[in-house]
């Protein structure tokens, strides 16, 4: 008997420390996994967002899905990659030429219009602000420099942050070329979904798919045609640095932003600067832009959603905070 309790114990003891190995390998995994989930995650949805056109491709080009899916690849890799250079060598030149100006002393900021005295709440202070520019931008930039300090590092982190989520998703749209033709990758994920859900795994596998497609049509299509229109306007207006200004409406509409920040920027500085009647037209196209996606969003986000879209624009504002 006593030998009996002796063996439990030893038993008992060896399926512990099983366990306790067992925790320490699957924690040690899923650390030395943590960099990758994300990119995953993406390469998964990237993977159902182009799967119909990876079937068209493949078919036109008779059967051959490595091709077809390299040709997609390649393609949304480039579609990403060339807008980027361009706006930041447009951002870059922009950066050179206000820093080269305010080397040399030629950087000078225009003096505001008087009638923004009569402007409510802001319009004294910030007629003083503009004013102090106008006259001694350096005195005025120092007397600031602790303010400028601290918005120039979030604006660095918030690039450097940008950055780094750039080159994971195009890390993710390789893997999601890899998924494509990967029969078996499908296979893995529709048998987890399966051994998870049970009976109801064919229905979600099908929300979830209408859902991702809504998804990037409300979000990152909205945040394009939004970003077209707003460049359209500062190009056209002929607002300072637009390549800047450009490239901060695209993140700040796929974060979800928008770019109303930007155009009550660009509204002050055209009515310190320009005519009245061509800033007021300018600014109701600016006004009409910045709420644009009010617009574009429930048409594009809940259209044929299988799920209200509440729980879409819950999901995609959590997703943000996140």
């Amino acid at each position: 008997m006593k030998n009996s309790n002796l063996h439990n114990r030893k038993e008992l003891l060896e399926t512990i420390l099983q366990f306790i190995f067992i925790f320490l390998i699957v924690g040690f995994c899923f650390k030395l996994m943590l960099p990758f989930i994300m990119p995953m995650i993406w390469a998964t949805i990237l993977a159902i967002i182009f799967y119909p056109f990876f079937n068209f491709l493949q078919r036109i080009l008779r059967g051959r899905k490595t091709l077809a899916s390299i040709l997609i690849t390649v393609t949304i890799v480039g579609l990403l990659i060339l807008p980027v250079i361009y706006s930041l060598n447009s951002a870059t030149s922009n950066f050179l030429e206000l820093k080269n100006s305010f080397e040399t002393g030629t950087l000078k900021i225009p003096p505001p219009a008087a009638t923004i005295k009569n402007w409510p709440i802001i319009g004294q202070p910030l007629f003083e602000f503009l004013h102090s520019l106008s006259s001694d931008l350096q005195h005025s930039l120092l007397k600031y420099d602790v303010q400028i300090k601290a918005i120039s590092m979030k604006i660095m982190e918030s690039v450097l942050s940008s950055g780094m989520a750039f080159l994971q998703f195009i890390l993710s749209v390789i893997i999601a070329g890899v998924l494509l033709v990967s029969t078996s990758a499908k296979n893995l994920i529709v048998k987890f979904i399966k051994r998870i859900a049970g009976d109801k795994a064919d229905e979600i596998l099908t929300i979830s798919v209408s859902t991702i497609h809504q998804v990037v049509k409300g979000i990152i299509g909205v945040a394009l045609i939004q970003t077209i229109i707003q460049a359209f306007g500062l190009y056209f207006a002929g607002i300072p640095y637009a390549g800047i200004f450009t490239l901060l409406c695209l993140i700040f509409s796929i974060l979800q932003i928008g770019p109303t920040i930007i155009n009550i920027g660009v509204i002050i500085f055209m009515f310190s600067t320009g005519d009245s009647v061509y800033a007021i037209c300018w600014t109701i196209f600016f006004i009409i832009s910045g709420l644009s996606d009010n617009i574009l969003k429930p048409l594009l986000l809940g259209k044929g959603a299988m799920v209200p879209m509440l729980v879409i624009f819950l999901g995609v504002i959590g997703g943000f905070i996140m």
